[in-house]
């Protein structure tokens, strides 16, 4: 091999490595447009009592006080519950990180002792959104018209995760709900699963000692309503969540820096999906862009497609058909909209949008193909998406190869 081949040779090696690592560093867990900054507020109980929360929003500079961009406003907002005895200091990277993608984040002080109400800090969860109410509506306020009210989000973590639970059960302004190793509470956050009705996620780490996944997260997966998903961070560890270790902390087989990067990957993914409206992280959510060698998860939109794989012979110029069956797999009757993803050649599709479906009623759709010349076993996949026509936002996925 001359000179110039082996140099030649170990650039491509060299730009083939580089393509891949920055491949696996998805753009969620990263930074978004904005700046973060932070202040220090007092929300007003109804009975009149006070509280202070801290408040990040996208900004110009990073920091305490620092000004408030509303390059992007009105912005969606989420409310944040601490854990047991932390304050909510130790979660600042993770709510910085969504304030630089353009996300108000609410985060209560209250409730840090150490014989907390669970009630009382699910009730000013939900009173921060309110402070977001007046304050949005509010002409002599710096967020007077900048807050998206139409769609709460709410998180946490440990106990606040549970307590968080406890407040998308009773709040019905509270459109979407990811929380990160939520523990039970009293009264019971496995209890109310059940009455929540908004797309669900429950981060969890494998290595949590301190609230397992097997009596925490999968018990209130298990109880419910679709669309939820309860993806496991492999090797992730209950005080991995936060931005460092305090007294009577757990461990992990991961770094922090891997576990808190894919939290904020999953999360950001998420709020974009059911906050933003933003399609685009369907895949990152539903999709074969959740899991990766640090993710599993199990996941249940309410939409099932049979068979989820197929191998279909579609001849050079020979009209082909194929089928995918759906099934409702949620709680209350629906339609849904389809989609043929990633396509290479023109696919017929019937119906194009279902009949509305009843709880486990399916239907049959059907999908003529006609390929035009031979092609890279590559460039054979196509996509099947199944959109619900509830929400427009969850979907589910099928994959078909032709060949």
């Amino acid at each position: 091999m001359s000179h110039r081949k082996l140099i030649l040779l170990v650039f491509l090696t060299v730009v083939a490595f580089v393509l891949s690592v920055t491949a696996q560093a998805d753009p969620l867990s990263q930074p978004g447009s904005f700046r973060p900054g932070w202040r220090s507020i007092t929300v007003t109980r109804a009975n009149n009592t006070t509280f202070t929360a801290r408040l990040y929003y996208p900004a110009t500079a990073s920091g305490q006080n620092a000004p408030y961009d509303a390059a992007g406003a009105p912005y969606p907002a989420i409310t944040f519950g601490h854990g047991f005895f932390q304050a909510v200091s130790s979660y600042q990277s993770t709510l910085e990180h969504l304030a630089t993608h353009g996300y108000f984040v609410i985060a209560s002080d209250s409730e840090s002792g150490l014989f907390p109400s669970h009630q009382n800090f699910a009730d000013d969860i939900k009173r921060c959104l309110t402070y977001l109410e007046q304050e949005n509506a509010n002409s002599a306020s710096t967020l007077f018209a900048q807050v998206v009210t139409s769609k709460f989000g709410a998180s946490g973590h440990s106990m606040g995760g549970g307590a968080s639970i406890l407040a998308t059960a009773q709040d019905s302004r509270i459109k979407a709900l990811a929380n990160l190793a939520a523990a039970e509470t009293n009264p019971s956050a496995t209890a109310v699963m059940p009455a929540i009705n908004v797309p669900v996620n429950l981060l969890s780490g494998s290595a949590d000692t301190i609230v397992p996944v097997a009596s925490n997260g999968q018990l209130m997966y298990n109880g419910g309503n679709t669309p939820k998903i309860l993806p496991v961070i492999q090797g992730g560890w209950h005080c991995g969540f936060q931005d460092a270790n305090g007294f009577g902390c757990d461990t992990g087989t991961i770094t922090r820096g891997q576990q808190l990067a894919e939290t904020r990957r999953m999360l950001t993914a998420f709020f974009n999906l059911y906050l933003k409206s933003d399609e685009t992280a369907a895949k990152k959510v539903w999709g074969s862009e959740l899991e990766n060698t640090l993710v599993q998860a199990q996941r249940n939109s309410g939409i099932e497609i049979s068979p989820q794989t197929q191998n279909v012979n579609a001849p050079v110029g020979v009209p082909t058909t194929f089928s995918v069956t759906i099934t409702n797999r949620g709680s209350a009757a629906a339609s849904y909209s389809v989609f043929v993803e990633q396509r290479r050649w023109i696919v017929i599709t019937s119906p194009q949008q279902s009949a509305v479906l009843n709880p486990d009623q399916s239907a049959i759709i059907t999908f003529r193909v006609r390929r035009l010349w031979k092609n890279s076993s590559l460039l054979n996949g196509h996509v099947v998406s199944i959109r619900s026509n509830t929400d427009n936002l969850t979907r589910s996925y099928a994959n078909v190869t032709l060949r």
